[in-house]
């Protein structure tokens, strides 16, 4: 009997598979699960103890997660947010999914999403499908020379709260990140504003 080996490819993995575990056998997908089951419940425990006004918490995550897995957390103990204000490096197709899911549920009113110019030169397919999916949802969102990575929340709740840190919205392969959550109005104010006006201006250039 001859051994006739599966060729491996290096293509582009199917739109709707997982960015993280398509193609993975069937060890390294049950590791890499536990890891993530791991950081999400530690994205829960940062959070216990939210800081109050004026305050912020400092963190080291040291368990692989996504910073959604971190937005998912505070949406789970606040409740709905009115506005999430975005600047990411970039992110991956199942973080995307649950942005959309967010807005679909009604989890999150209106969504501004700024990523880089970097990311959509890597990334184009996600990008269009990106930028499909928020126009349907009449959502804004654009590409532009930025390497930020902030979020600014307005809560339902009445609470205001900031993230700024190391981490994009998807895994950077590192179990290392700082993570600052602070609990200011004005900050978040300011943050939601130049990431809208810079989100505004880039806008117009993707139907160019």
């Amino acid at each position: 009997m001859r051994f006739a080996p599966r060729p491996i490819r290096f293509g582009r993995r199917p739109a709707n598979s997982d960015d993280e575990t398509a193609g993975l056998p069937t060890p390294a997908r049950v590791k890499l699960l536990a890891r993530r089951a791991a950081g999400i419940a530690e994205a829960k425990a940062v959070l216990e103890h939210l800081p109050g006004p004026g305050e912020s918490l400092h963190a080291i995550t040291t368990s692989r997660m996504d910073l959604t897995d971190i937005l998912n957390a505070l949406l789970e103990k606040l409740g709905r947010c009115d506005e999430m204000v975005i600047a990411s490096l970039g992110y991956g197709p199942r973080n995307l999914r649950m942005l959309l899911g967010w807005l679909d549920s009604g989890a999150v009113g209106e969504m501004t999403l700024l990523a880089s110019i970097f990311f959509k030169a890597h990334n184009s397919g996600l990008w269009e499908e990106t930028l499909s999916e928020f126009r349907k949802r009449k959502q804004c969102t654009a590409c532009a020379p930025s390497h930020a990575k902030v979020v600014a929340m307005k809560f339902t709740c009445g609470e205001r709260l900031t993230i700024e840190g190391s981490a994009n919205l998807r895994a950077s392969g590192s179990v290392r990140e700082n993570l600052t959550l602070i609990h200011d109005a004005n900050l978040t104010d300011w943050h939601a504003r130049w990431i809208k006006e810079r989100v505004a201006k880039y806008e117009g250039a993707e139907d160019e």
